[in-house]
């Protein structure tokens, strides 16, 4: 069997797998820079109605919880106000929802529009004659609304490690795989294994991996097969204080997804962790990517271990910084 014929195609549905009933447009004029902090959602609707039954649909799905979380924490910050109080400065939030209902909208439509009044933005303009129409629109693009979204805080995280990174990381990546990869600046302390390093700051609570394997299954991108190859890796790199104690994947947790991020295929891995043994545990979260060139996989994994505490900020950084990795060469 053509395994990369395979993996192309694969690529080309997650391509075509985008709605194309949500309708984008750009503004061209000059905009100053979000003044939000990060992951902060501003819903612009009637109040009353989002926070009465009726919008009840609506606000579980601006408060959309992580995946792969130890405890329950939303993706996003939701701040809700009336269209009346929308003004000059709220205009500077990174991710807006205006929600319109009433019969002066003929038809059901989500509209996307990047930068209207800062930049980086987005802006999500839901318009609905009734409220039945504002679930309907929920049910069908709520996942590429809340990926959109999350897209552009990722890009502010993203601008912000091509200038601050860990040099440690980087050029590991560099002499072992072939790749940049910009990863927060704090993850300094490495270990190496075979076609595997491990990457810690000092207080452990960030962390990341890289290791690959050659493409030889056409199972290579299901959660079965990935978690196999994880657990195999990290059973020999990441041990415990003890003997016998090792990482490995609690794949009860696992979700697993096809990812098209600005052209390029991710296999998109969340779940929890822990240590064998021991009661160390966390989340984690793990792209998988193709290198056709050198017919392998690249996994580039962050993962958390920040017991009792919230750990979606630190979660964001470490995806934002799984999205930097540039393969630079074909390897030996």
């Amino acid at each position: 069997m053509n395994y990369k014929l395979l993996f192309l195609f694969l690529i080309l549905v997650s391509f075509l797998s985008c709605d194309e009933e949500v309708k984008e447009g750009k503004r061209k004029k000059k905009v100053g820079a979000v003044q939000s902090a990060p992951y902060e959602l501003l819903v612009v609707c009637d109040k009353g109605w989002y926070n009465s039954g009726s919008g009840k649909t609506f606000k579980d799905f601006a408060n959309t919880l992580m995946t792969g979380m130890p405890q329950d924490e939303p993706i996003f910050k939701v701040i809700c106000i009336d269209h009346s109080a929308f003004t000059k400065t709220f205009s500077t939030f990174g991710c807006i929802i205006f929600v319109n209902i009433g019969k002066e909208h003929t038809k059901e439509e989500v509209l996307i529009s990047d930068n209207q009044y800062a930049r980086p933005q987005v802006c999500v303009t839901i318009n609905s004659p009734d409220n039945q129409g504002v679930n309907n629109l929920i049910a069908k693009h709520g996942q590429r609304i809340l990926d959109i979204m999350t897209d552009n805080e990722m890009s502010r995280a993203t601008s912000i490690l091509a200038k601050d990174y860990s040099p440690v990381v980087d050029n590991n990546a560099r002499k072992m795989f072939g790749c940049t990869w910009h990863m927060p600046s704090e993850i300094n302390l490495i270990k190496q294994g075979d076609r595997f390093f491990w990457a810690s700051s000092p207080d452990n609570t960030l962390n990341a991996c890289m290791y690959d394997y050659p493409i030889t299954s056409p199972e290579t991108f299901t959660k079965r097969y990935f978690c196999h190859k994880r657990d195999s890796f990290m059973y020999y790199n990441i041990k415990g204080e003890e003997w016998g104690q090792h990482m490995e994947t609690d794949t009860s947790t696992v979700t697993v997804r096809d990812r098209n991020i600005k052209g390029n295929y991710f296999f998109e891995v969340h779940g929890l962790w822990d240590m064998k043994g021991d009661a160390m545990g966390g989340p984690f979260i793990s792209y998988a990517q193709i290198d056709s060139v050198n017919n392998r996989v690249i996994v580039t994994e962050g993962f958390v271990y920040l017991p009792n505490k919230e750990k979606k900020k630190f979660m964001h950084r470490l995806e934002a910084g799984l999205r930097t990795l540039k393969i630079l060469k074909k390897t030996k």
